[in-house]
C-alpha cells in the first residue's frame, strides 16, 4: 500500500458512464493512491449530483477541461470524455500534468505526434493510455505461456456486442436531463471533431465512413488492436477489412466488420466484430492456435468490476502418457484490469515508470486504424493521413 503522502491529486473530466460505472468506484476505492480533487462535465446536474457524490467542492466542479487542468491543481487529469483527446492532453502535458486517457487517444497521427513531443519536453513518462485489456491478468498469463511456444499458426478475436444500454442496465447511471448541455458547446465540440476527421481520413468522406472510423474501429475495436500489438507485436500487414450487411449505416446499427491481416513471424490475424443489439451479453474472446494446442482468452461485460476472465489451456498429455486425448485447465483472474491501470499510472507519477501503452503505442494503433479504414471504404475516396498511411 502507498504512502498517504504518494497520493495523486486526480481531476476527472467526462462524468458518464465509464466514470460513474468504473473509474470514479474505484477512485474512491483505491484511496491509499488517490485524492479526487476535481471533476468535468458539460451537463450541470451531472457535474454536481457527481460532485456531491464524491465529496468535490463546488469550486472545483467545471465545465471546461482545459480550465479544469489549468486552475485545480491536480498532479493527473482522466480523460474519460468522448472523441479525440488530443487538445486537452496537449494542454495538460504542457503544464507538467500527467495525464491518463481513455480510448482514443487521438484522431490523428499529427495529434499523437504533438503529443509525443511535448512528453519529451517534460523527459519522464506522462501519459498512460487506458486499454484496460492490456491490464489484464489472465492476458499476463496468456503472455507467459506464449514465450515458451514457437509455431503459433492462427489468432483469432471475437466480440459480440450488444448495445451499451443493456451492458449498462445494472448501472443505474445518473441520467444528464435534456437541456441541460450548453448547445454552442456542444456545436463547438462537433465542429471540432469533423475537422479532426477531415485531416484524419479526408473531407467530404460519408457518414457511414466516419462513423466507423470514429466510433467502431477507433472507439471498440482499437481493444482488439490493441491486445495483438501488446501479445504478438501488433499486425504488420492489413490486407482485408469488410463491413456488412450492405448499407449498415449510422442510426441503424453498423452490422459487422472483419479485419485480416499478419502479424509477427507469418502468424495470420482475424478480428471479427458483430454489433448484435439484442444478444444476452457482451463476449469477446481472444484465441490462438499453435502446433500443439490452443490458448483462448475469454473476456465479460467490460463495466462490470471484478467479473473474472478465463484463460482455458488446450494441450496434449505429456509424452510419456498413453496415446490420444487431450489436458484442458483453466486460469481465472480475480484482480480487475481497471484497477491494474491505474496503479499503473500512480507508479508512473510517482516513480517515473512507463506504462505498458503510452503515446508511441497509440500512436501505433491510429495508424493501423487509418489502414483498416482505408479497406473498409472500398469504392468510396479516402484522403487526409489514411490515404497514406
Amino acid at each position: 500500500m502507498a504512502a498517504v503522502s504518494d497520493r495523486v491529486r486526480l481531476a476527472v473530466a467526462g462524468l458518464g458512464a465509464v466514470a460513474q460505472s468504473v473509474h470514479l468506484p474505484l477512485i474512491s476505492r483505491r484511496w491509499d493512491l488517490f485524492d479526487l480533487v476535481a471533476v468535468c462535465d458539460l451537463a450541470p446536474s451531472l457535474r454536481a449530483a457527481i460532485g456531491e457524490q464524491y465529496g468535490v467542492p463546488e469550486d472545483r466542479r467545471y465545465a471546461d477541461a482545459a480550465r479544469m487542468v489549468e486552475e485545480s491543481g491536480a498532479d493527473g487529469v482522466v480523460l474519460l470524455t468522448s472523441g479525440s483527446h488530443g487538445d486537452v492532453a496537449l494542454r495538460a502535458l504542457r503544464a507538467g500534468v500527467a495525464v491518463f486517457c481513455e480510448k482514443p487517444l487521438t484522431y490523428t497521427v499529427a495529434e499523437a505526434d504533438a503529443l509525443a513531443a511535448a512528453e519529451r519536453e517534460l523527459d519522464r513518462p506522462a501519459l498512460l493510455l487506458a486499454y484496460m485489456k492490456e491490464h489484464d491478468e489472465a492476458v499476463w498469463q496468456l503472455s507467459e505461456r506464449l514465450a515458451g511456444i514457437d509455431d503459433v499458426r492462427a489468432v483469432e478475436v471475437e466480440v459480440l456486442h450488444p448495445t451499451g444500454e443493456s451492458q449498462l442496465a445494472f448501472a443505474h447511471l445518473r441520467p444528464a436531463p435534456l437541456g441541460d448541455v450548453d448547445p454552442g458547446a456542444v456545436g463547438r465540440m462537433a465542429a471540432e471533431s469533423a475537422r479532426l476527421l477531415d485531416a484524419a481520413i479526408g473531407a467530404g468522406t460519408s457518414d457511414r465512413l466516419r462513423h466507423l472510423y470514429a466510433n467502431v474501429v477507433l472507439g471498440s475495436m482499437v481493444h482488439d488492436t490493441s491486445l495483438l500489438r501488446a501479445v504478438f507485436g501488433g499486425l504488420e500487414a492489413v490486407d482485408g477489412a469488410r463491413q456488412w450487411p450492405a448499407g449498415a449505416q449510422p442510426g441503424h446499427g453498423p452490422g459487422s466488420v472483419e479485419v485480416t491481416g499478419e502479424l509477427p513471424g507469418a502468424v495470420r490475424a482475424r478480428m471479427s466484430w458483430h454489433y448484435l443489439p439484442d444478444y444476452p451479453a457482451y463476449t469477446e474472446t481472444l484465441t490462438v492456435h499453435h502446433g500443439r494446442g490452443s490458448l483462448r482468452v475469454t473476456f465479460g461485460t467490460p463495466y462490470v468490476l471484478n467479473n473474472p476472465t478465463r484463460l482455458e489451456i488446450v494441450e496434449a498429455p505429456p509424452a510419456d502418457t498413453a496415446a490420444g486425448g487431450e489436458v484442458r485447465s483453466v486460469f481465472t483472474s480475480t484482480g480487475e484490469s481497471f484497477e491494474n491501470e491505474l496503479a499503473d499510472f500512480h507508479r508512473m507519477v510517482t516513480a517515473g515508470e512507463r506504462p505498458r501503452a503510452g503515446i508511441a503505442e497509440g500512436r501505433a494503433d491510429i495508424l493501423t486504424s487509418q489502414r483498416i479504414i482505408r479497406l473498409l471504404a472500398g469504392d468510396e475516396p479516402v484522403g487526409g493521413e489514411a490515404a497514406k498511411a
